[in-house]
């Protein structure tokens, strides 16, 4: 589903995974997602902490001009440990 339609998408969701509880289906997995996309307008990512610094959470917010490098990684990840301080 496009981006936009993210309430439509979570409300579809759970209403799917009610019908389920109510028929007593298990073992089943619901995972219905509104994506951003090519042309979809940027969505604001809340809750962002530095780990470099003590301070409080902050919001990116999209500034026209403006590019942001965001770097995902995870401690179980082999090429992801590679780079992390404790490793060095």
């Amino acid at each position: 589903m496009p981006a936009e339609d993210d309430a439509k998408a979570t409300n579809a969701a759970k209403k799917v995974k009610e019908l389920l509880e109510a028929e007593k289906i298990s073992k089943v997995k619901v995972d219905i997602k509104a994506q951003i996309g090519a042309g979809d307008p940027y969505k604001t990512i809340t809750g962002v902490v530095d780990i470099n610094k003590e301070d409080t959470p902050v919001d990116l917010t999209h500034v026209p001009g403006q590019v942001w490098l965001i770097d995902f990684w995870a401690t179980w990840c082999p090429p992801c440990q590679a780079p992390m301080a404790h490793n060095q």
